[in-house]
């Protein structure tokens, strides 16, 4: 019998098998994109976190929007700028990330939305992890009239719509801009958020943060608080009751996308801060991100394209 080997189909096989591998996605931690349950958000504990210690900064983003470069058709554009956003991230070792929606372009209802958040995922899950990654839905997110339906597949990937938690002292709300922009198709669910807002807030350890910083998708406001109604604000309906309930907790400032640009303004002390996306700009405004300096009686803010983020933060 012949025991000679043919060595040369093992080797290459091998070889093609240890080429893939090396190619292979980043390994998602779903359990990361899972840390809002319950109303909070489970990678800080709420008491220890309630307690001021040092000043921190964090990184706010807008908008990666996966497959609004080519209208679904491609993702490569979101990705390159999603990377460069990330490597500046584990540079910097902010005390945390949060994207301010339109994570996807496809809404849940749309074939290419499960392609395009689990892309999201796998570049995203390249943050260090110590690094808490926070996730606001948007209205690519949940549709422009979000049902129940649409916000179940979100937050199946994603935790809850919206939630609060604790870091450093400071005290901060995250909620579903979407609802206030058009409720119709799931009123029960706006008054839901707004009942568990004015909890909250009127909390008494809420009271003792040394800020308390709001978060969402849709500006309330682009500059001025009473400015008309368009499709980059909150309607005048929902804005003035949610502005006066806020400015009467002493919110310190609000962080928003959907603009994909950056605007400015101020409804008495606190501020709206609308920053520019990572992905596809749509004014002047690069792709970039905000940097967010939290010292204990103020705060100082940002924006930089990504060809221009700093090497380190003070």
């Amino acid at each position: 019998m012949n025991r000679s080997i043919n060595v040369l189909p093992v080797v290459l096989c091998l070889f093609a098998t240890s080429f893939l591998r090396a190619d292979e996605p980043a390994e998602v931690d779903s359990n990361r994109f899972q840390q809002a349950h319950s109303r909070t958000f489970r990678a800080f504990d709420s008491q220890t976190e309630r307690t001021w210690e040092k000043p921190f900064f964090f990184v706010q983003l807008a908008d990666p929007q996966y497959g609004m470069f080519t209208g679904n058709e491609g993702l490569d554009q979101e990705k390159a700028l999603v990377n460069q956003a990330v490597k500046h991230i584990n540079r910097l070792q902010p005390k945390f990330v949060i994207v301010c929606g339109d994570l996807t372009n496809a809404t849940p209802a749309q074939a290419r939305y499960e392609a395009q958040v689990s892309q999201y995922q796998q570049d995203f899950s390249k943050i260090d992890p110590g690094i808490p990654l926070v996730c606001v839905c948007g209205n690519h997110d949940i549709g422009n009239r979000p049902t129940a339906e649409s916000i179940a597949r979100y937050t199946e990937h994603f935790g809850d719509d919206y939630f609060s938690f604790w870091v450093g002292g400071v005290f901060n709300v995250v909620l579903n801009s979407s609802l206030l922009k058009d409720p119709s198709g799931v009123p029960e669910r706006l008054q839901q958020q707004q009942n568990w807002l004015e909890q909250q807030l009127q909390h008494s350890r809420v009271k003792e943060a040394k800020h308390i910083f709001v978060f969402l998708h849709h500006p309330l406001f682009l500059e001025q608080e009473d400015e008309p109604d368009q499709y980059f604000n909150i309607p005048l309906e929902r804005r003035t009751p949610l502005l006066a309930l806020l400015k009467a907790a002493n919110v310190r400032a609000i962080f928003a996308g959907h603009y994909h640009r950056n605007a400015y303004g101020r409804a008495g002390e606190m501020e709206m801060i609308t920053t520019g996306p990572v992905g596809r700009p749509l004014g002047k405004d690069p792709s970039g991100l905000r940097i967010v300096q939290v010292e204990e009686t103020q705060i100082q803010h940002a924006y930089h394209s990504l060809d221009s983020v700093p090497d380190t933060i003070d």
